[in-house]
């Protein structure tokens, strides 16, 4: 049986570095997402985020700072609720979309609220609000 050259092997390498990058390479560009809005909570040093992506009805809020409160969002048509969530935890984020079911009705304006949240005592706390109206 016959050795095969070095140069046989190099480019055998180098095919098999390239099919096993290629798909990692793609996974990252498919995750980019051009947000339409940001929004930030209201405190000195913001400790959460609220992006809003229209196409796909994308909600992401992340708690963007260790400081013991959780990140909490609301999403409201005028009378119409649609959706609420928390998220806690330096750096850790929490998406909804209409791929899961929380579908928003295009072209209508809702009222995206962004604040901190924490339970104590009994009693829960929705301090450092932000509101903006955005458009599905």
């Amino acid at each position: 049986m016959r050795k095969p050259s070095k140069k046989t092997t190099l480019r055998g390498a180098a095919i098999l570095a390239a099919a096993l990058a290629l798909p990692a390479l793609n996974a990252t560009a498919a995750q980019a997402i051009d947000w339409n809005h940001t929004m930030h909570t209201d405190d000195g040093d913001p400790g959460g985020r609220v992006r809003f992506k229209a196409y796909g009805d994308i909600v992401e809020i992340c708690d963007i700072e260790a400081d013991g409160w959780a990140v909490e969002v609301i999403v409201e048509n005028g009378d119409d609720y649609w959706d609420n969530f928390t998220v806690g935890g330096n750096g850790n984020c929490k998406t909804h979309r209409a791929s899961n079911g929380h579908d928003l009705k295009e072209g209508e304006a809702y009222y995206f609220t962004v604040g901190l949240s924490k339970t104590s005592g009994g009693y829960k706390y929705f301090v450092y609000t932000d509101t903006d109206i955005w458009l599905a």
